[in-house]
């Protein structure tokens, strides 16, 4: 039975669904390009790293290098791996002070934080000589390398970020190579929901939940959207997708949540039973994991070509 509260990955999405607009704005004028990063950290002791975005964090845990995290973000607090003495900061009203008294060497913050505060609050820290670095949400899947080989370069990692690219590019074409032999007469239209009734949110072409679905051979039956959307059940209705999948993990059965809504017994996805739970962190965060979502979408919408 899964816990009644809102699951790292979830609230991020519900962090970057309120604060969109401007977000996007932010990020994209950013052009995920960093400051003060241009070469690797050189330090003769092991680099004291702040991860204030959960992606980040979960990109560094992936790297290897948890242990030389001395703050996280609240949300990033609950990735396993995580060290439970890393302090913990609210990632929307960071306080700088504190920060600082940590004397980290790297700081990483997502760009919703810039983008959610009228003064940039890591300026001072940025002026001592820490080394920021804004990261945007990523978008695709391209953009999740770029993110690892960044942070791989930044945190003295570069090797190991290669290594993990090439895991996860191996990952990603097993699949790929799959779905690739699946007719065009096959492929089954799905809608995956990231927030459930009655304030349903899904997404349509460009987010990286998109590209998961594509490679996997799926057809996001919302495509003809763009970004994070709200989504009514009307909607949801008219399209009458093959396959519903959902990682909304803070109620205590999300399938079986879809499944007993009102007049959806009529629908498609429901009447044949694939109304599919994906793994909330692997699938709600532009990092490394996002392979284990990729696996588990194949296998939900495509179990007779993924056993």
């Amino acid at each position: 039975m899964r816990q009644k509260r809102l699951p790292v990955g979830f609230s991020v999405l519900f962090a970057v669904l309120a604060g969109l607009a401007a977000y996007l704005v932010a990020g994209r004028l950013m052009n995920s390009e960093t400051r003060n990063t241009g070469t690797e950290l050189k330090t003769a002791r092991k680099p004291r790293i702040v991860s204030m975005a959960p992606a980040s964090t979960s990109i560094l845990v992936s790297l290897g290098v948890s242990d030389a995290l001395v703050a996280v973000d609240t949300w990033s607090g609950e990735i396993h791996g995580v060290p439970a003495d890393a302090v913990r900061f609210d990632m929307m009203k960071p306080d700088a002070e504190r920060l600082a008294a940590l004397e980290p060497d790297i700081l990483i913050v997502s760009a919703i934080t810039q983008a959610g505060t009228s003064k940039d609050p890591f300026k001072p820290l940025e002026e001592a000589g820490v080394r920021v670095l804004y990261l945007p949400t990523s978008t695709s899947i391209e953009e999740i390398r770029a993110d690892v080989r960044r942070i791989a370069e930044l945190s003295g990692r570069a090797e190991a970020g290669t290594e993990l690219i090439a895991q996860m590019d191996s990952g990603i074409e097993r699949i790929a190579k799959v779905a690739r032999t699946i007719p065009g007469n096959e492929r089954r239209s799905v809608v995956f929901e990231i927030s459930p009734a009655p304030t349903i949110y899904s997404f349509g072409s460009g987010v990286y939940l998109d590209e998961l679905l594509e490679t996997a051979g799926a057809v996001n039956a919302l495509g003809k959207e763009s970004g994070w959307i709200a989504v009514s059940a009307e909607a949801v209705m008219a399209a009458d997708p093959d396959v519903i999948l959902t990682n909304a993990s803070f109620g205590e059965d999300p399938v079986a949540e879809i499944r007993s809504r009102p007049g959806w017994s009529h629908l498609k996805a429901v009447r044949t039973g694939r109304v599919f739970y994906i793994d909330n962190a692997a699938s709600s965060q532009p990092a490394p994991g996002v392979v284990t979502a990729l696996g588990e979408i194949a296998k939900a919408v495509y179990p007779e070509y993924f056993r």
